[in-house]
């Protein structure tokens, strides 16, 4: 029987958040979001959004309010929020002075926030991102394609940023500002006791008596190395000669130089611990590297549940903006903390900005297209769905061998919803095409997939819309829409060709296309070259070792003779969509 103090762990992350309504003056919820906004926004200014897993608290709902965040959106127990929450969020407290999406360096945060961002430009909002990543567990060479954390020095930024949009600043200036305190702050983790998830018996994982895990993250994962357990002055030293060392801007540092420090608790590490570490940080930050230290945070501000530990920041100020960031008057509770109660209220947000045309551009179901482009498109829409139906059970073969077995069922439920709704899309207009073909992939077929391809089409229809202009793009133009939807779903999702990707299909695809309509080849010519392209980089994942997704995590000795299935899927629409044409 679980010890914690809830009710249904399914329910915990929307009952704290009632709760953190109830006692947070002017915090607002968005009716069934699991998304908190500032009740009172100066909607002439910049909107700070961020967020992500919950289990962190205070962070990110603790840190709304007038100079500090906009709105944040809370996804379950160490998840990150969905596209929608994000979306609503930017939705909810953007005005035309745009937003800042401030993400931690996880994957599914990139995707999430990367793909409510690109969805919320597409919409005709003004929105920039920054990615914070300043976990200093791993040395340069052993950062793989994932980068670094996201970690407690993210309210660093949040505080920057949200200080920058009250004073008046433009979006640019903010997201500037943002990323140089992002770049600037460093942090590094210890802890001897591993979290309790929401209604386990017990610790996520042992840590054995009289060790202690190094550079371990915010969700329960291992630490990068376990050690014998030393006295505080010793743990607190190896922190920050690792942080001064693999931070760049940090390591520049010299004597005299201006920083601040943070030591948080993860958890259920008790106030007198925490002020014996920051005493230990002072020393050892004045005497070893000669700084001066000016300001000093200690308490719960990112925590893990209830991890036993702590982690130290270490954010350079000696640039005098910054520190006037920092030290500039917030309401949020977390920094610093209120107790006053208030019942708050639900709000609903409107949907999305509609163009006035937009209306005439959906059709309703069983009605013909109106263009000889519409009918293509519908038709190759139609075959690619069957072809993908059809490789079920080829798909899940390969994905039980080198995945979870499941991909084979994700892209069957992406072509069923395919065929489901064709019959009502735009198919006249190639971008609003783009959008619905994404909103569709992105609700069938969920998880990682579904948000690529989401990103992909997304991507593709704001390219196509700012160069087809409601027109019947030719052949070039859908090369280059196609090309900016690959190079988006690497910028979001991190991985590259040669990675055993899905991408490994869509890269080369997309670098045939373009060599092909450079050489002013039909379109039908275009799609045959692609989609070989596409066959051969399938099937040389055979051979590469998997640097991304599932099968990074698989024996490579496994993966041998078997071709990524994500690729498989690619190769297989786009050669169905050339089929149709031909």
């Amino acid at each position: 029987m679980s010890r914690a103090f809830l009710n249904d762990p399914a329910d915990v992350v929307a009952e704290m958040l009632d709760g953190i309504v109830l006692a947070t003056p002017d915090i607002d919820r968005i009716a069934s979001r699991n998304v908190l906004v500032t009740a009172r926004r100066d909607r002439s200014l910049v909107a700070v959004i961020s967020g992500g897993g919950s289990g962190h608290e205070p962070a990110a709902a603790g840190y709304l309010g007038a100079g500090a965040l906009t709105a944040c959106a809370c996804g379950d127990v160490y998840a990150s929020p969905s596209v929608d929450a994000v979306l609503a969020a930017i939705r909810c407290v953007t005005s035309d002075a745009g937003a800042l999406l401030v993400v931690m360096n996880y994957t599914g945060d990139r995707l999430n926030f990367g793909l409510a961002a690109e969805r919320a430009k597409l919409e005709g909002y003004a929105v920039e991102t920054v990615v914070v990543s300043d976990d200093c567990a791993l040395a340069e060479g052993e950062v793989g394609i994932a980068g670094r954390r996201g970690l407690a020095g993210t309210v660093f930024v949040h505080k920057v940023a949200g200080a920058a949009a009250a004073a008046g600043k433009s979006l640019r200036e903010v997201a500037a500002e943002a990323k140089a305190c992002a770049d600037a702050v460093g942090t590094m983790g210890v802890a001897t006791r591993a979290c309790t998830l929401p209604g386990a018996n017990g610790v996520a994982r042992e840590i054995a008596n009289g060790r202690m895990e190094l550079g371990l993250g915010i969700h329960g994962e291992p630490g990068a190395e376990t050690v014998e357990a030393k006295g505080c002055d010793e743990v607190v030293g190896t922190l920050l000669e690792r942080i001064f060392e693999r931070n760049a801007t940090l390591g520049k540092l010299g004597p005299g130089s201006k920083v601040g420090v943070m030591v948080n608790s993860l958890g259920s590490t008790p106030m007198m611990e925490l002020y014996v570490a920051a005493r230990a940080a002072r020393a050892w930050l004045v005497g070893v590297k000669q700084a001066r230290v000016t300001r000093a945070y200690v308490g719960t501000f990112m925590s893990a549940i209830d991890m036993r530990g702590f982690s130290i920041t270490v954010v350079s100020l000696d640039d005098d903006g910054r520190v006037a960031r920092l030290d500039a008057p917030c309401s949020c509770p977390a920094w610093p903390k209120d107790a006053r109660t208030t019942p708050g209220q639900l709000i609903v947000v409107e949907g999305p900005k509609q163009d006035p045309e937009a209306a005439t551009k959906s059709r309703s179901a069983g009605s013909e297209p109106k263009t000889a482009e519409g009918a293509a498109a519908e038709k190759a829409i139609k075959r690619v769905a069957k072809e993908l139906i059809a490789i079920e059970e080829e798909l899940t073969k390969y994905d039980t061998a080198v995945g979870d077995g499941d991909c084979g069922v994700t892209i069957r439920k992406g072509a069923e919803a395919l065929l489901k709704d064709v019959e009502t899309y735009p198919v006249d207009d190639a971008a609003e095409l783009a959008r619905a073909l994404g909103e569709t992939v992105r609700r069938s077929m969920g998880g990682t997939s579904g948000a690529l391809y989401d990103i992909f089409f997304t991507a593709a229809a704001e390219k196509l819309k700012k160069i087809a202009k409601g027109k019947a793009p030719g052949a070039e133009v859908v090369c280059v829409a196609f090309i900016t939807g690959v190079h988006s779903m690497m910028q979001y999702g991190g991985a590259r060709g040669g990675d055993r990707t899905m991408l490994d299909a869509l890269v080369p695809a997309s670098t045939m296309a373009s060599v092909s309509a450079m050489a002013k080849n039909s379109g039908v010519s275009i799609a045959v070259e692609a989609a070989k392209a596409a066959k051969t980089g399938a099937m040389d994942t055979k051979n590469m070792r998997a640097r991304a997704g599932r099968s990074s995590y698989v024996n490579p000795e496994v993966l041998k003779d078997t071709p990524d299935p994500g690729a498989v899927a690619a190769a297989t629409w786009l050669q169905a969509v050339a089929d149709s044409l031909s």
